[in-house]
């Protein structure tokens, strides 16, 4: 059986909805003035019951059934009101959540919320209202869902730039005390524990729990064309000895499949994981917020220095201005002498580089791991290549001096004492910084050494006859070369 209204009844519910503050639309307006036409962003939040209140066990016999208050096998008669916790109380963790999220730019986002009926209808509800007032992505939101802050600008992000996403969704857990992932992979294979974590890069998958989740109406259009409606319902099989359900979220995705399968629509649609968006999912009743297990292979196996993730870095989040010490790099402009050759490993987009081309005129050329960095370098007249310096030879004259700024925290033993290698052997001089132990506010994983000013002097050392090291503001410079110290002149005997 499919629980399902047809538009004339979706309408009547949500005027009658209305009514009653069940039911509410609010627009977040934009700091600028928007075209009427701009894209839609609609939040939708369905906020009431929990614990599946679709399906009710017997106390007697134990059987699922759907919304009796009679059992339809034993005839026990059942208040099935008491799973019902009551409708519309949402965490102070779920609104703190909101009122920190950073929307998407030139969007106009607008709020919807529907209380006191089910997640399917709801859901499907406000999808339909959500596409009549000309919505371009939905953004399907639990109130036991605790998002991170930038979640909804990402996904409007990813969406953009992936036209043939239908879905794409973040991960969170069950509300188990062993949690697991609401998320998989392939169709009758389980909970998808392996997936891709790194930002920016999304993976095709099944399904996954619609408490993160963003779809695009284009799609939804279609998918009620083609084969039919609703967009979302419980669907529960008829024979009672079965016992057996599709949760309304995994059937949602699995109509985009189909879509697919049967090569119906505009284009082959596809559901994505982000798998980068972890998601707390709170008990109610038990006041306690569910997070991915830190030994979930995913999170351990996360490599957060790779170029995948630098692309991601220099071309989202640093919007081209990438991170600057104006501090720092003065500092080393200062040491480095005219008309130098300079090496920049590390170079992000070349910030320090254009400061050294300009204020010392120094030839510089820069090395980095991620191609996004090197592009957007080469877009502004400076010279580099993309590489991983943990691994590649130096070939570069003697005289050649290197400058590296917050990189040698994000190499790991062998690499970093491969780039010293070659530094020390094939150049004449080291120019470094780093933080002065552990960086806030640094994901997890970024920085995989930490330097103090005894440690980074001792590592240095082993490759450098001459170490000097000062402290700016959070981080220390070093300055190393292997020059010989000129020994002092000695004086002549007094007559």
């Amino acid at each position: 059986m499919i629980v399902t209204q047809d538009k004339q009844e979706i309408e009547k519910s949500l005027d009658e909805a209305s009514e009653v503050g069940l039911f509410r639309a609010g627009e977040a307006r934009p700091p600028i003035k928007l075209k009427a036409d701009a894209p839609k962003v609609v939040i939708a939040i369905p906020i009431g019951d929990k614990d599946d209140p679709d399906l009710y066990v017997c106390p007697k016999c134990n059987e699922r059934q759907f919304a009796k208050v009679t059992c339809c096998s034993c005839k026990e008669v059942f208040d099935n009101r008491l799973k019902l916790r009551r409708a519309g109380l949402v965490s102070a963790e779920f609104a703190i959540n909101i009122t920190q999220q950073v929307m998407p730019l030139l969007c106009s986002v607008q709020f919807m919320i529907r209380k006191s009926v089910l997640s399917a209808q709801a859901r499907n509800e406000m999808t339909y209202e959500a596409i009549k007032r000309g919505a371009k992505y939905i953004f399907y939101w639990d109130d036991d869902t605790l998002i991170p802050p930038k979640t909804i600008y990402e996904l409007h992000n990813m969406m953009e730039r992936t036209p043939d996403a239908a879905v794409i969704s973040g991960v969170y857990t069950t509300r188990e005390e062993c949690p697991e992932p609401l998320y998989y992979k392939d169709h009758g294979e389980g909970a998808y524990w392996n997936f891709i974590n790194k930002p920016g890069v999304l993976e095709p998958i099944f399904g996954a729990g619609a408490g993160c989740m963003m779809a695009r109406v284009e799609a939804l259009v279609e998918i009620e064309k083609e084969i039919g409606g609703p967009w979302w319902a419980d669907e529960h099989t008829a024979d009672s000895d079965k016992k057996s359900m599709w949760g309304h979220d995994i059937r949602f995705c699995r109509r985009v499949h189909e879509m697919r399968e049967q090569g119906l629509g505009s284009q082959p649609w596809q559901v994505y994981g982000a798998g980068w968006i972890q998601c707390g999912h709170i008990d109610v009743n038990t006041q306690t917020i569910h997070y991915l297990p830190s030994d979930t292979p995913a999170l351990k196996n996360n490599d957060l220095n790779s170029a995948s993730y630098w692309d991601y870095i220099w071309g989202s989040e640093g919007h081209g201005t990438g991170r600057q010490y104006p501090e720092l790099y003065s500092a080393i402009c200062d040491m480095v002498p005219e008309d130098s050759k300079v090496l920049d490993v590390g170079c992000g987009i070349g910030i320090l580089m254009d400061m050294l081309t300009k204020k010392n005129r120094a030839r510089c050329f820069g090395i980095d791991i991620s191609p996004k960095a090197i592009e957007m370098l080469q877009s502004r007249w400076l010279e580099g290549v993309a590489g991983d310096i943990g691994e590649m030879n130096l070939k570069v004259p003697k005289e050649t001096l290197v400058v590296s700024t917050e990189t040698l925290e994000h190499l790991a033993d062998e690499k970093l004492d491969h780039f010293l290698t070659q530094a020390a052997k094939h150049t004449s001089r080291l120019i470094a910084s780093t933080p002065d132990g552990k960086l806030v506010g640094t994901p997890e994983g970024e920085h995989v050494q930490e330097f103090t000013r005894n440690s980074l002097r001792k590592k240095l050392k082993a490759y450098y006859k001459n170490v000097k090291i000062k402290k700016i503001g959070h981080l220390l410079l070093a300055d190393c070369d292997n020059a010989k110290k000129k020994k002092p002149k000695r004086k002549g005997k007094k007559s």
